[in-house]
C-alpha cells in the first residue's frame, strides 16, 4: 500500500530473502487523497484496513516495482459495504466499517495503469494477474496455466475496448466504487470456467454451487524451493583423508591466533621491538600505540601546534580540543 514497505520487500529479495510484494488493486488504480473529500459518504467509502497513502504518486511508484518484479502479485482485499453500513462511524471514524471494492474492477485496473501505460507487457499482466499466485498457493499447474490438464479457466480479452467505471454499472452489491469515473482500455469480453461461459459480453452468467473448492497445499516451491536448496548447498560435508605423515619442518615457532591463545605469545629469540617514526606532521603512530587523551603530547612543546593540545583541568579529564 505505501511506498515504503514496497522498498522493504524489493531491498530484502534483492538482499537474497524469501519474500513476496501484493500491492492490491486499490494502491494501483487510486489514492489517499479521497480522504480529505468535502463529502462524508465518499471519504467513508474509501476507509480500506490498509490505508490509501495520500501521496499521489504512490500508485505509478507501485506499478512500476510490480512491473519489474520488485513485486511478483496482485489481489483485492475486496470487502465492500454501502453507504449505509460505512456510516456506523459518522461520529467516530474508528468505527466507520473498513474495506473497498476491486475484485470486479481488477483486472481492468491493472491493464489500464499497466499494459496500456506502457509498464508491463501482457505476459507479465498474465503473470501477475494469475500465474505467480497459483504458484505461491501450491496450485501451479492445475490452475495458472492453458494446457492439457490444467483447470480451463479462460479470459478473452479485448485490448482496444474501453469501459468506464461506476457504481451504477458493476455487478457488485453495493453503491459506491473507488474507481468511480476511471475509463479502462481493456475489457474482458468472455470468461469460461470448469467449461462453462460465465461472462458474455459484460453479462455475467452464473448460479449457485458452480464453484469448486481448490486445496492449497504447503510448502509451494516457489516459495520454499529456495530455502530446501540453501540448506542443501550449506550444510557442513566432511571430507574424508588419509592421515598426513610426510615430513614436518624444525625449528620454527609460530605465534598462536589472538582468539586461541592462553599463554604469552611465542616469539623468535632474534625478534626485536621496532618503534616506527614520528608522522610528517609530528604525531604519534596511534595505530601502534596505546593513545590517550591525557598525559604528555608529541606537540607539547611545539608553538606552531599549541591550538592543537588538549587541556587537562584538574581530575585530568580531557575537556576537548582547542
Amino acid at each position: 500500500m505505501s511506498k515504503s514497505s514496497a522498498r522493504v520487500i524489493a531491498d530484502a529479495r534483492r538482499s537474497g530473502n524469501v519474500v513476496f510484494g501484493e500491492p492490491i488493486a486499490a494502491s494501483l488504480g487510486t489514492d489517499g487523497t479521497h480522504y480529505w473529500n468535502k463529502c462524508w459518504r465518499h471519504a467513508a467509502g474509501q476507509c480500506d484496513g490498509t490505508s490509501l497513502r495520500p501521496d499521489p504518486t504512490t500508485p505509478g511508484y507501485l506499478m512500476d516495482l510490480l512491473a519489474n518484479n520488485d513485486l511478483q502479485c496482485t489481489g483485492t482485499d475486496n470487502c465492500t459495504f454501502n453507504a449505509d453500513q460505512k456510516a456506523l462511524g459518522k461520529d467516530d471514524f474508528r468505527s466507520i466499517p473498513n474495506g473497498v471494492n476491486g475484485v470486479e474492477d481488477r483486472m481492468s485496473v491493472i491493464w489500464e495503469k499497466g499494459v496500456h501505460s506502457g509498464k508491463m507487457d501482457p505476459c507479465r499482466f498474465v503473470a501477475v494477474t494469475s500465474t505467480a499466485a497459483a504458484k505461491i498457493f501450491n496450485i501451479y499447474p492445475q490452475k495458472g496455466r492453458i494446457a492439457v490438464g490444467s483447470d480451463a479457466d479462460i479470459v478473452i480479452w479485448d485490448p482496444n475496448q474501453t469501459r468506464t467505471i461506476s457504481a451504477k454499472t458493476h455487478h457488485q452489491a453495493v453503491d459506491f466504487n473507488i474507481f468511480e469515473g476511471m475509463t479502462c482500455h481493456g475489457v474482458p469480453l468472455y470468461v469460461i470456467t470448469n467449461g462453462h461461459v460465465v461472462l458474455d459480453e459484460g453479462q455475467l452468467k452464473v448460479t449457485q454451487g458452480m464453484g469448486r473448492f481448490i486445496p492449497t497445499p504447503c510448502y509451494s516451491e516457489m516459495a520454499f524451493g529456495r530455502i530446501k536448496d540453501r540448506a542443501r548447498a550449506n550444510k557442513p560435508t566432511a571430507v574424508p583423508r588419509d592421515p598426513y605423515d610426510g615430513p614436518v619442518i624444525e625449528g620454527i615457532k609460530i605465534q598462536p591466533h589472538p582468539s586461541n591463545r592462553t599463554e604469552s605469545p611465542i616469539v623468535p629469540d632474534s625478534a626485536e621491538f621496532v618503534h616506527r617514526s614520528k608522522t610528517p606532521g609530528g604525531g604519534r603512530n596511534l595505530h601502534e600505540s596505546s593513545f590517550a587523551f591525557s598525559g604528555a603530547q608529541i606537540d607539547d612543546q611545539d608553538p606552531k601546534r599549541a591550538h592543537h593540545r588538549v587541556i587537562n583541568p584538574p581530575g585530568g579529564k580531557s575537556s576537548g580540543l582547542w
